[in-house]
This record gives structure tokens, sequence and C-alpha cells, in this order.
């Protein structure tokens, strides 16, 4: 008896760890796919920057200081949109995450569920 009970407890460590490996690998994936997402954004913000600076560098004159206006607000319009959408897109693959992490535990207590209900109809 207690070595069936000594074997069920490493069996149930052993799925423990599997399962627990598994959700850190894919919270892991999660966590660089959003890196590099992040890394897109920002690249393409410092991109953005660099070009409004470049055009304010050039104003020399009140008319050219004017001009600047519209590019303003065009820039903060567009860096608004590119901060939102990156967002949606960090929130997806978060909700993706979530989800993969979520089946893996539904399988776990499915395969649980399983091994109990063999033994239980013995």
């Amino acid at each position: 008896m207690y070595a069936q009970l000594q074997k069920q407890t490493l069996d149930l460590g052993k799925q423990l760890a599997e399962q627990s490996y598994k959700a850190q690998l894919t919270a892991l994936r999660g966590i660089a796919e959003l890196q590099g997402l992040q890394v897109k954004a920002l690249e393409a913000q410092a991109k953005a920057n660099l070009a409004f600076l470049a055009d304010s560098l050039e104003a020399r004159e009140a008319e050219d200081v004017s001009t600047l206006w519209p590019k303003g607000l065009d820039f903060a319009r567009n860096s608004a949109e590119a901060a939102y959408e990156t967002s949606q897109q960090a929130l997806g693959i978060a909700q993706k995450t979530a989800e993969q992490i979520g089946d893996l535990a539904r399988g776990s207590v499915k395969a649980a569920n399983d091994v109990a209900s063999k033994k239980a109809a013995r």
C-alpha cells in the first residue's frame, strides 16, 4: 500500500512539474512576443519623433513655424493612434497567452479526472 501511495505521489509531482513547465514556456513566449511588439512600436515612434524634430529644426521664419502646427497635430494624432493600436495588439497577445495557459489547465484537470474515473470503475 505504501508503494502505491508513493507511486501516485511521484506521478502527481511529475505531472505538476510538466504542466508548470508548459505554462511557464507559454508565458515566456507571450512575453517575448510582447517585447518584440513594444520594440517595433518604440522604433516607429523614434523615427516619427526624429522626422518631426528635423522639420522643426528647419523652421527659420514665422511662416515656417506656422506650417509646423498642422504637422505637430498630425504627429500627435498619429502617435496616439499608434499607441492605441499597439495596446490593442498587446491585449490580443495577452488574451491568447491566457487562453493557452487555460487550455493547459483544462487538459490537466481532464487527465486527472480520467485517471480517477478509471480507478473508481475498478
